[in-house]
């Protein structure tokens, strides 16, 4: 909004920060590195977050800053790319409803965290059935007179008395059969699992307090979301050291499998890792940094927070891997034996992990609490696009902050609760799969084009100059022009080339779901084609050449708030 700024210039830092670790470091980021052969995954993830992450969130950045619009607006500078701010708004909508439903699974767990005894830890509640184990063993209430051999916390199989059931470890089944009551597939979505309905209004309810104020409340909100996690995550580690069987986690977690390094799979992974976790192509890093004073650096802002992103995320790693060592060694296992990606991981193993610790309720509780603040730090900037989308659109609204903060919020809250229904994780599975792909990897591909080619980085380097009186380095220039979009184009080229259809655990989706996932993928690529022929053909001209040219010129918008202000700024460095 015009006028509005940061309170002080950390507060932007911490925001950005927030919203690139989230809960995906302690999801995604752990089973890549188990999937792709421990340290091995770290030498492509840091060296794409060096030479093509680093470019794409400058750019981000510069573009917020210098136009002082949202996602939108921002594309004056060269307006048949508005389709991009508005596929990003698109995206942004379908995902924000999926989060908000993952983290109502995390306070649903965060509520059990209480409990005399951690219900995943044992196999007397109500919804266990024959084939649950537990440290014990089987489910001695319905097995205490069957033999059972070769069954252990991570078998698949389990033979008894009358016949052979998949065995399923006590985490598990309160997350099946509790938490979700899982159906057999989309065919039987099921009921609503009205606590977690419950679990998402509280949700929803918090988000809403803490955005309807706008920055100037969340960028003093984020100095407890963002510090108080990684207070917990130190916390996690020091507490991990301790234990016996740590180093061999931490030792697995840096020690690369350089035969990994062959695969061009690990390569394409962790660029699209270093991608997601910046918030690259998402409108984040450039809706955030309109709020900014016209001088700041923003060269300095995009190596700061890409680096120190980075680090944390490592550190991440380090805290994982120091428990799961000592639970490996306690059970006799490998740390491979809990390779388990995304939801599994987060609700499966993080949960039993949590039992061979002492005091587990403690341990649960501070864990999904982490988790959910991480959450948050996602969402907010998530709502903040959105709005201030709308408030360039709708100036009117910028004194009534929460009119669109509360319209977000209603518009999605449907559209979560069919993720709360019984068979609602198939649903989530399925959006999350199409909802980035290949949408956010062509939003960042199509703005390196613009910067460095159309728009030019000859212009760039003047705006540059004009906000804070330097130049970008040369090395920059080349990765704008040359090494983000040449990484942008094989990763986008190598995920349709090893597309595969979307998977829950052993259900297949049938046809008709994977064309619907793809209708979602889509939903936000279209803006971008048609608003471009839209601009061109509205754009004066003799020939279908002369309109193309005359269309990408920056428009008379571009810059204009920026340049307004400067008169009262001082450049600074």
């Amino acid at each position: 909004m015009a006028g509005e700024r940061w309170r002080h210039h950390m507060d932007y830092i911490i925001t950005l920060f927030g919203s690139s670790i989230g809960s995906g470091a302690f999801i995604k980021f752990p089973y890549l590195c188990m999937r792709n052969g421990g340290g091995a995954f770290l030498i492509p993830f840091a060296l794409f977050t060096i030479i093509a992450v680093i470019p794409c969130v400058f750019l981000d950045m510069v573009i917020g800053q210098f136009s002082q619009s949202g996602p939108i607006n921002a594309w004056n500078m060269c307006p048949p790319f508005k389709g991009i701010g508005v596929g990003i708004l698109i995206l942004l909508w379908i995902v924000f409803s999926l989060y908000n439903a993952i983290f109502s699974w995390f306070a649903y767990f965060f509520y059990y965290s209480f409990s005399s005894t951690l219900p995943w830890a044992n196999c007397d509640n109500d919804w266990n059935t024959p084939s649950c184990i537990s440290d014990s063993g089987i489910n001695k209430t319905y097995m205490n007179h069957t033999e059972v051999t070769n069954c252990t916390a991570y078998s698949h199989q389990v033979n008894v008395t009358g016949g052979a059931y998949a065995c399923r470890t006590a985490a598990e089944e309160f997350w099946r059969l509790q938490v979700l009551q899982l159906t057999d597939g989309l065919h039987d979505m099921g009921g609503v699992r009205w606590p977690l309905v419950l679990c998402l209004a509280i949700t929803y309810l918090i988000l809403f307090v803490c955005q309807c104020r706008g920055i100037k409340v969340t960028g003093k909100l984020v100095y407890v979301t963002v510090g108080f996690p990684f207070v917990l995550i130190i916390v996690f580690l020091v507490r991990g050291c301790l234990l016996p069987g740590s180093a061999e986690g931490m030792y697995y977690f840096i020690k690369p499998n350089f035969d990994k390094l062959k695969e061009p799979g690990i390569w394409i992974e962790a660029c699209g890792y270093a991608l997601f976790s910046l918030n690259v192509g998402m409108g984040f890093n450039l809706t955030l940094s309109r709020y900014n004073k016209v001088n700041n650096n923003c060269l300095r802002d995009a190596v700061w927070v890409c680096i120190v992103d980075l680090l944390a995320t490592i550190l991440v790693g380090f805290s994982f891997f120091s428990i799961i060592g000592h639970v490996a060694y306690q059970r006799g296992v490998t740390v491979e034996a809990f390779a388990s990606s995304g939801f599994n991981l987060a609700f499966i193993v993080y949960p039993q992990v949590l039992t061979y610790l002492p005091l587990p309720q403690l341990w649960s509780t501070l864990t999904f609490i982490m988790l959910m603040t991480l959450e948050i730090d996602c969402q907010l900037p998530a709502i903040e696009v959105i709005s201030s989308a709308f408030v360039d659109m709708f100036p009117s609204l910028r004194k009534r902050r929460w009119l669109p903060t509360a319209l977000i919020l209603l518009s999605s809250f449907p559209f979560a609760i069919i993720y709360l229904l019984q068979g609602g994780i198939y649903m989530l599975t399925l959006v999350e799969w199409y909802a980035y792909f290949p949408s956010t990897a062509l939003f960042a591909l199509s703005e390196c084009i613009v910067m460095g080619w159309l728009y030019g980085t000859t212009r760039l380097q003047a705006d540059v100059q004009l906000m804070w009186g330097k130049k970008i380095p040369e090395l920059f220039i080349m990765l704008i022009k040359f090494a983000s979009p040449l990484l942008l184009v094989i990763t986008f080229g190598y995920s349709l080339y090893s597309y595969r259809p979307p998977k829950y655990e052993d259900y297949i989706y049938p046809a008709w779901a994977t064309a619907v996932g793809w209708m979602i993928s889509c939903a936000s690529i279209v803006p971008l084609p048609a608003l471009f022929i839209w601009a061109v053909w509205r754009t004066p001209g003799n020939t279908l050449t002369e309109k193309i040219r005359q269309s990408l010129q920056p428009n008379k918008q571009w810059g204009e708030q920026a340049l307004d202000e400067m008169a009262d700024e001082v450049p600074c460095t």
